[in-house]
């Protein structure tokens, strides 16, 4: 029976939007990524959310999004400069759009010497002053901007305006949704669909974030494992780790009870899963530029390098403290009969522990490094 067959590591077929933009993984019905190859090959993130569920993203993920896959990865080319955007949170995307908020972290994979991002304002302004820079193209003047360098990482939080220089080319990582609301294009037409129309600085003036730019709140990674691993962000919607992989690691995925979503930075790794002791291994190799998702259900594999300075964005969803308060009330995270997680209990165990080395529930030791 189909139901028996075991999930695998998942590997998608890019959706070319545009020539500045290539999505990685995204599951937004309009734009739904298809599964590249094996028995699931064809089938949309949706379906196959729709027909696995926690066994794709893990019971505390399932509890909280439903039937939501909660991520999504794109390329931003850096070919021409993008419009200056920000997101709502989780509360405001419900209430009045009907789906998840946005928090993004963007990886500078690389960058042409001059171009700029740009990230919140220079100084407290007003929402006034805001509109009509941006009515009259002059929003540049008040925006905070910096020349990043390949290798940075920032953290893009609701309510904070920002936009890509032409030259930059990132990797984002965010919670899956459209909501990019666009408030300028710096004086060209903002062009796009009836749905980016609604999209608009009109709409997201009331949870914009006018205070001045702190600078010190973009990711300083810290590193674990003598520099293998980079810690970029943890926030209530993802986690982000990089890792440098030189040798191979055991990955000890049934530790997290979560997916895990991998995106290749450079060079090329391969994917072990022993399934059946008899066969051996298998292996699903990611190059630069693709994804490879790992179901919840995959207890452990390892991550080998193939080609020489292969770096990877690992991405999971950590378990949120306030669990029962759940995000979009229209999606249920239990199928009628099904009875809710049992939060408390898992929560009181977790308590129990306190040495930060121990491997029992901390994301950041489910590493193991091969010599």
């Amino acid at each position: 029976m189909e139901e028996e067959k075991k999930l695998y590591p998942f590997k998608f077929i890019p959706i070319d939007e545009t020539t500045q933009e290539n999505v990685l993984l995204a599951d937004l019905g309009y734009q739904d990524s298809l599964v590249r190859e094996g028995w699931l090959a064809a089938n949309s993130i949706s379906e196959i959310m729709d027909m696995y569920m926690d066994r794709v993203v893990g019971e505390h993920v399932f509890a909280w999004y439903g039937r939501q896959f909660p991520v999504m990865a794109r390329v931003l080319d850096g070919s021409e400069r993008t419009p200056l955007m920000v997101c709502p949170d989780d509360e405001t995307a419900a209430q009045r759009l009907d789906f998840l908020g946005k928090a993004k972290l963007w990886h500078v994979d690389s960058v042409q010497k001059g171009a700029k991002i740009y990230l919140g304002f220079k100084k407290d302004t007003s929402a006034e002053d805001f509109y009509y820079a941006c009515r009259d193209n002059k929003a540049e003047d008040l925006l905070f901007s910096l020349e990043p360098k390949a290798g940075d990482s920032f953290f893009i939080y609701p309510g904070l305006v920002h936009a890509a220089g032409k030259g930059v080319k990132i990797t984002e990582i965010a919670e899956c949704s459209p909501l990019d609301f666009r408030l300028s294009n710096w004086g060209k037409a903002l062009g796009g669909d009836d749905f980016d129309a609604a999209l608009t600085l009109e709409a997201a003036f009331d949870f914009i974030d006018y205070k001045k730019y702190d600078p010190s709140l973009h990711n300083h990674a810290h590193s674990h494992d003598g520099g293998i691993s980079s810690h970029l962000t943890e926030c209530e919607e993802f986690s982000v780790t990089k890792l440098s992989l030189s040798d191979a690691m055991h990955i000890y995925s049934s530790k997290l009870d979560c997916f895990l979503l991998y995106v290749c930075l450079n060079g090329e790794a391969s994917l072990q899963v022993i399934f059946d002791e008899e066969i051996g291994p298998i292996n699903y190799t990611v190059k630069a530029g693709e994804c490879i998702l790992v179901p919840a259900e995959v207890p452990d594999f390892f991550l080998v390098p193939v080609a020489k300075g292969t770096s990877l964005l690992e991405v999971t969803v950590e378990k949120r403290e306030n669990a029962d308060a759940y995000i979009n009330p229209n999606v249920p995270g239990t199928l009628p009969g099904e009875e809710d997680p049992d939060w408390d209990d898992e929560d009181e165990e977790e308590d129990e522990c306190e040495d930060p080395e121990c491997e029992c529930h901390h994301h950041h030791h489910h590493h193991h490094h091969l010599s």
